[in-house]
């Protein structure tokens, strides 16, 4: 059976990615953002959701507790990883991309206009309507990063690593108000599928 733990970073929807990934067939659990990398490791997962969170990441030379913890995983864990909301902003920052404050926060449903499908998105485009909760936004990615979705308020929706199997997100897949959110956790789990044949 497939493992994917989910990092609970304070989101109140994580028990949601838990419960969908289940529901895909998937083992899933909660895990505390200060599990060290190489207990991770030792539990030989397959991949790793970075879960939401309501914090700012604006300032990632100063991050402490859980966001310092997660930045940390994000960095260090090789695995393919999904990252939703607040850890899609630190995957960002993570890797040297910026954060800021958004020019118009979202919350509510939005339209996700996709860039390019690739494989986290296939099926998903041309748009579909999204779940939001932020104020801040990524406003430069990372190197070695690419676009691949984006609103009329938010610039990058969803971005890729250009040579691994880690993907950010900004909407929330797991809720219901999320069209096509299954589809997004589907397409993960094959990318995670096609990982482990490799």
């Amino acid at each position: 059976m497939t493992t994917i733990p989910v990092v609970y970073v304070k989101g109140q929807y994580n028990h949601l990615i838990v419960r969908n990934l289940k529901e895909l067939g998937v083992d899933s659990k909660l895990l505390p953002p200060s599990v060290p990398p190489e207990q991770i490791e030792s539990m030989k997962p397959d991949a790793l959701v970075m879960g939401g969170g309501p914090q700012s990441v604006r300032s990632p030379d100063r991050l402490t507790g859980e966001l310092a913890d997660a930045a940390r995983l994000i960095r260090q864990v090789k695995l393919p990883m999904l990252c939703i909301c607040v850890t899609h902003q630190l995957l960002a920052t993570a890797f040297g991309g910026v954060t800021e404050a958004a020019r118009k926060p979202e919350f509510g449903p939005v339209e996700i206009s996709v860039i390019d499908e690739g494989r986290i998105l296939a099926g998903l485009g041309p748009s579909f309507t999204a779940w939001e909760s932020h104020n801040d936004e990524v406003v430069k990615i990372p190197q070695g990063f690419q676009s691949i979705a984006r609103s009329s308020n938010c610039s990058v929706e969803a971005m890729r690593h250009e040579t691994r199997d880690v993907f950010g997100v900004q909407f929330h897949p797991e809720v219901s108000h999320t069209q096509k959110g299954m589809d997004l956790f589907r397409n993960f789990l094959h990318i995670v599928e096609e990982h482990k044949r490799t």
